[in-house]
């Protein structure tokens, strides 16, 4: 719907999915263990996601949960008033319809048919976008083929915290206002392409932006975290590993110091052979 000249208009409501029913009701019917198991390399090194904050252990949340359950899924929608008619779900002359995009990459594709089959089971007519990935993470203002105009209703790609003190990854998150979303006032530029509006997640960043205490900051990051995951803002579909390698057998393993935040080489001049 175009408002203002513009679509996706930041304070106008997603007609299918401001119902968290629906929201909730996705998230159930996304199988995260097949594509934990079969997509990437499983547990324990690529998990199914169940935070959107992760690979950091103090900033951890122990609150959350996930789960694959069809028949939940389809419950939810039925008590919430989406019918089925034929093979698609409608509720007051709306019909549970997806766009949803993400970049040309054959996992991620892969990904897409997995989300789009459980999506389909509940009762959503999905309609997949694959987008050149030079285009989908463009910067162009111009370009509406972007993340950042984000015209379609879901997408799909891999993000993770740059460093240790995440509150930069977890601004994402944050509207105040309406200023951190993008939108034509702003030539597209700013990060929370979602679109997400909540008072309650900007006072905890703001928060956290400002204290110095470390043991309230785990708790103002988890609390952040455990509000986008109840909210159902995303689904996290896996825990990426940070990095993946090998080693030759006559590598001293103990001496490959790698880390969530620095490349693999960076005490390349520690490393010797065993013999």
């Amino acid at each position: 719907k175009e408002v203002d000249g513009q679509r996706s208009q930041w304070q106008t409501p997603n007609p299918v999915l401001s119902d968290k029913s629906v929201r909730q009701a996705l998230a159930l019917a996304v199988d995260r263990q097949a594509i934990s198991e079969n997509l990437y390399f499983g547990p324990p090194s690529e998990p199914p996601g169940r935070n959107v904050l992760t690979g950091i252990p103090q900033y951890e949340s122990p609150n959350t949960t996930w789960e694959y359950n069809i028949d939940k899924a389809n419950q939810l929608l039925d008590d919430a008033g989406w019918v089925l008619d034929g093979s698609v779900r409608s509720k007051d002359g709306v019909e549970l319809s997806l766009t949803y995009a993400t970049s040309v990459n054959q996992i991620r594709q892969q990904t897409q048919a997995v989300v789009k089959q459980g999506w389909e089971r509940i009762g959503a007519k999905v309609q997949l976008l694959e987008i050149d990935a030079s285009v989908f993470f463009s910067t162009a203002a111009g370009n509406d083929q972007t993340l950042q105009h984000m015209y379609w209703d879901a997408h799909e790609y891999a993000y993770s915290p740059a460093g240790p003190w995440p509150l930069s990854y977890m601004f994402r998150w944050v509207s105040h206002e309406g200023a951190n979303i993008p939108q034509a006032s702003n030539n597209w530029s700013q990060v929370n392409e979602g679109r997400y509006n909540n008072p309650d997640y900007d006072a905890l960043y703001d928060e956290a932006a400002s204290t110095t205490d470390p043991d309230r900051a785990a708790e103002l990051f988890i609390a952040m975290n455990d509000i986008i995951i109840d909210d159902v803002v995303l689904i996290p579909l896996v825990q990426r590993a940070s990095e993946k390698y090998a080693l030759a057998k006559t590598l001293r393993h103990d001496n490959i110091a790698g880390g969530p935040f620095e490349a693999l080489y960076w005490n390349i001049a520690n490393w010797n052979r065993t013999s």
